[in-house]
């Protein structure tokens, strides 16, 4: 936005005496209002040009229409075991007495068999609670659930409880960054916690009775995972939808048509797990929401089912593979897509996780990090005919008049450089408050094209000027005027394509000239 501050000054003139009859006097007043210079990045931002091979400009698109992550697939939901325990008859616990329960729990983990998993975070609480009527060790063991490198065993001293007072333990682990092999003791299991349930008697002399009713528990709750990584099978997943990826670099194209000779432009499927997988494409379409027009991409790989490698790699080396679709002039019908001036562009996918079932034995994976993506890319090179291609920036306006003065004639001057291979016709728009149309103003004559060497793809600027005549309500209407907007629309020759150079500017000023009565 550029600032501009047009403040007419009146000066007060004082008398020793009285007249009898005001004076009016006539004057001229000049004023700049903005200067500027308007460069390619001014119409592409910097970040979607590049300088190509054949040294001019390009416009480069690298975007993610959509991605799916691990906790799309995955979803390790909160869940309990709850293992309750009693010797199973009378007996008398002495100093010393120890008893070991190795087992295996089955967490509730629906439609997915889980074989191991990597923590990012959430929380595993323990709960221990003695019935037994003398002082107690209570110690989880799980070889299988590792903290770098460190087994988790933790024991829980519990004082004498009852069947009606048990004594309770509660300890909440963080579990970020812990390794857990769901494959059972066996080694052959899913969704399934293998441990050691460890009892001692915490009495140094005394010993005390437990009898057939008294039982031990402990509760494993697990709530708020989130993974890093995880093995096993995943189940089959169908996944469709359409989604807008925006095109930021024709934001300032607000009408006009431009014809492209050479465009490259690539839908990448890129998979990061190590599942098979299959996508297809189902819709491509062009919008430009200036104008309501869309244009459907057609090309030999719409609609068809393709099948997606898994990624490569380990859990600390891996890489997505990619299916790339390479679209271009030849097979497709992109010169009109683009020539529509989309300003966005609806996708529609499918993607098919595991399509055949459990082929792979359960040794799907997904790693940190790592997604099933559909990324944009293209390439443009700037080699345009334009038609009215128009563009616009605007600027803010302050004109303050009082009863002291009123203007008798104006004009606003536009002076240029065009260093642009294309001629333009400008109109300014006089916007109030809410950026509602006041009037608009219309150019004495056009701008001129700088002159273009086909050669070398430069341009020698144009130095020219366009003037704006304000009528007594145009004059008038400026004290209504907050913001003014420069509308130029560009037309190369007829039937001209031409290349644009990356240093290409457009040097311009905006200058007032106002005849003004002044009343005193």
């Amino acid at each position: 936005m550029k600032e501009l501050s047009l403040v007419i000054v009146c000066l007060t003139l004082l008398f020793g005496s009285c007249k009898k009859e005001k004076t009016t006097w006539g004057t001229d007043w000049s004023a700049p209002i903005v200067h500027g210079q308007l460069t390619i990045n001014d119409l592409i931002p910097s970040d979607y040009t590049t300088t190509n091979g054949d040294n001019y400009l390009s416009i480069v698109y690298n975007e993610k229409a959509f991605g799916i992550s691990l906790d799309s697939i995955v979803d390790f939901p909160d869940t309990s075991i709850v293992e309750k325990t009693a010797l199973g008859f009378g007996l008398d616990i002495n100093p010393g007495f120890i008893w070991v329960k190795s087992a295996d729990q089955v967490l509730d983990i629906p439609e997915i068999e889980l074989k191991e998993i990597l923590a990012k975070q959430g929380t595993i609480t323990f709960i221990c609670r003695s019935e037994w009527g003398g002082k107690t060790i209570m110690t989880l063991d799980f070889p299988k659930v590792i903290l770098q490198g460190v087994p988790f065993n933790k024991s829980y001293y519990l004082e004498a409880g009852s069947v009606t007072n048990p004594t309770v333990e509660v300890d909440a682990v963080n579990m970020a960054g812990y390794w857990i092999d769901l494959k059972g003791l066996d080694g052959n299991q899913v969704n399934t916690l293998s441990g050691n349930f460890i009892v001692e008697s915490d009495e140094p002399v005394n010993s005390y009775f437990v009898s057939i009713y008294d039982s031990l528990e402990y509760e494993i709750n697990f709530s708020d995972v989130v993974l890093d990584y995880a093995r096993g099978y995943f189940g089959k997943h169908e996944l469709a939808d359409t989604t807008a990826v925006s095109l930021p670099f024709m934001d300032a194209v607000l009408a006009g048509t431009i014809d492209i000779d050479s465009i490259d432009m690539t839908i990448n499927i890129r998979n990061g797990f190590n599942i098979i997988s299959q996508a297809k494409i189902t819709l491509l379409r062009g919008i430009n929401s200036k104008t309501g027009t869309e244009v459907d991409l057609n090309f030999p790989l719409l609609g068809a089912s393709l099948n997606i490698n898994p990624a490569t790699g380990g859990l600390y080396d891996w890489d997505y593979s990619n299916y790339p679709i390479t679209i271009n002039n030849t097979n497709s019908n992109i010169n009109q897509f683009i020539e529509n001036l989309s300003d966005s562009i609806l996708i529609g996918y499918e993607i098919l996780l595991n399509p055949d079932g459990n082929v792979t034995a359960g040794t799907d994976e997904i790693f940190p990090g790592s997604t099933i993506d559909l990324m944009v890319n293209g390439e443009f090179p700037v080699d345009i005919g334009a038609n009215n291609l128009t563009l616009t920036d605007t600027f803010n306006f302050s004109y303050n008049g009082n009863e002291l003065y009123t203007g008798k004639n104006a004009q606003i001057t536009l002076s240029y450089e065009n260093g642009f291979p294309m001629g333009a016709e400008a109109t300014l728009y006089m916007l109030d408050e809410n950026d509602i149309l006041i009037d608009d103003l219309q150019g004495n004559t056009g701008i001129q094209s700088g002159t273009y060497n086909p050669g070398s793809y430069l341009t020698t600027p144009f130095i020219g000027s366009v003037v704006f005549n304000l009528s007594d309500q145009d004059i008038l209407n400026l004290q209504s005027t907050q913001r003014m907007a420069l509308i130029v629309s560009f037309t190369t020759d007829s039937g001209q394509k031409v290349k644009i150079d990356a240093s290409a500017a457009f040097d311009f000023a905006v200058r007032s000239n106002l005849q003004i009565d002044l009343h005193l």
